[in-house]
């Protein structure tokens, strides 16, 4: 496959899903809400984990989506338009939930994905 068709390989978006996932799990890893939502790096370093995950999935094919109606595909992107259109007006409480709450199911959702169609 050329490169420029990987690229577009909806796989290729899907893992970069499950890594911005686990990149944003990390950044939270060792500290309480408190601590999260008074640093604004990682507040900043989250919110383009979260970004990055609606980007890729906005661009997941409508039949590779109807195979995983579980996974909130369009509440995922609209959370990436939030976050990318309304700057300052994040609330960290609420990104603080979502990576705590919602990304690792959403990574086992997406890894079953990729191994129902490798």
């Amino acid at each position: 496959m050329p490169e420029r068709d990987k690229a577009r390989d909806w796989r290729v978006l899907v893992a970069d899903m499950i890594e911005h996932a686990d990149y944003a799990r990390f950044h939270v890893k060792e500290m309480d809400r408190d601590t999260f939502c008074a640093d604004l790096k990682t507040i900043h370093a989250v919110t383009r984990c979260v970004e990055v995950i609606g980007e890729a999935a906005r661009h997941v094919p409508d039949e590779i989506r109807a195979q995983a109606p579980d996974i909130p595909w369009a509440q995922i992107v609209g959370t990436r338009h939030i976050l990318a259109h309304h700057y300052g007006r994040v609330d960290p409480v609420l990104l603080w939930n979502l990576v705590n709450t919602r990304l690792e199911p959403l990574e086992r959702e997406l890894q079953a994905l990729l191994a129902e169609y490798p």
